[in-house]
């Protein structure tokens, strides 16, 4: 039986053999169903990341049934299904967490690789701190499995016109499909002037869910004065950024990671109460799942990037 997986920073994905602990007082045990693969967690694995407390104990997109809790845990019981977020040790058959780190989702759950729900609190986060206006045009560059969901996330109802740029053909359907007005292949031309010509202008909004070099420089590119830049992707190295355009234009530039939310569980409890609405729906970007006992597999094919996967996840090894 699997225990839990260790990133060893080398491409190599360890098993650790480490039972886990009691819950203390405020904790909760999970018995592992599901947990998403981050690409924080891929970057810990190839070593691009050099982080040896989460890789001892990597996992923050968990999904199970709760065994034990806590004193001082009363409003969740034994047989309770939860997601969780914010913290490590989720690739495991058992992880123990913090009771304000997880949050019931509803009895009927089978499939648990669609309610990991930690990366759609990120997008509950994000919406709350860009607020967007009424009659805003709003251009989302990346739609990978992050931005996709930021689509579905999107109040179009009152948004003038939504732009989406990727560079993979798929990803543009799916785009297309979550609401996205426009939509821009940026390899079959210019893409600020291509977004340009569908805005007839410049956006108010511009949200940068990519995290790769040059995409801030694009959103830049393509947001108008006084407008907003979302700082959505992760943006693991430096980067000389164009200051001296954010300063000229007064361009509000948010930077909305998660560790920027003033109550996270509070997103993360809106983020279920919205998938249970049907407003944030997985089953076409969960598309690839591992057994955990294949976390080697699972973590070098995800390092891989290959444009087939939209995100994975591990599911215990009996559901399989």
């Amino acid at each position: 039986m699997v225990k839990s997986v260790n990133l060893g920073g080398d491409r190599t994905a360890l098993i650790n053999t480490q039972v886990p602990s009691r819950p203390l007082y405020g904790q909760v045990l999970v018995k592992m169903r599901a947990c998403g693969i981050c690409q924080y967690d891929i970057k810990c694995f190839t070593g691009d990341v050099a982080d040896r407390v989460y890789s001892a104990s990597p996992g923050h997109e968990g999904v199970g049934i709760v065994e034990e809790v806590g004193e001082g845990v009363s409003d969740i019981q034994p047989g309770d299904k939860v997601t969780s977020t914010f913290l490590g040790g989720a690739m495991a058959d058992y992880f123990v967490a913090d009771r304000k780190s997880v949050e019931k989702i509803p009895a009927e759950v089978s499939e648990y690789q669609f309610w990991i729900s930690e990366p759609v609190a990120c997008v509950v986060n994000m919406l709350r701190q860009i607020q967007i206006e009424p009659g805003d045009r709003v251009v989302l560059i990346g739609c990978g499995y992050m931005g996709l969901l930021i689509l579905q996330g999107l109040p179009d109802s009152y948004i003038e016109r939504i732009v989406a740029i990727d560079a993979d053909e798929e990803r543009c359907r799916l785009a297309e499909r979550y609401g996205a007005d426009v939509v821009i292949n940026a390899r079959q031309g210019d893409a600020v002037q291509c977004a340009f010509n569908a805005l007839d202008g410049k956006a108010e909004v511009v949200i940068e869910a990519v995290g790769k070099s040059g995409t801030l420089s694009m959103a830049s590119d393509m947001v108008e004065q006084g407008g907003r830049i979302c700082i959505f992707g992760h943006h693991a190295g430096e980067e000389l950024l164009p200051t001296g355009i954010w300063h000229m234009q007064g361009i509000l530039v948010l930077n909305t990671t998660p560790f920027s939310s003033k109550n996270f569980h509070g997103d993360l409890t809106a983020a279920v109460r919205l998938m249970a609405k049907g407003v944030f729906d997985q089953h076409e970007l969960v598309n690839r799942i591992y057994p955990l006992s294949d976390a080697q597999r699972a973590l070098g094919e995800v390092s891989q990037h290959s444009p087939d996967i939209i995100k994975a996840a591990l599911v215990a090894d009996e559901l399989l």
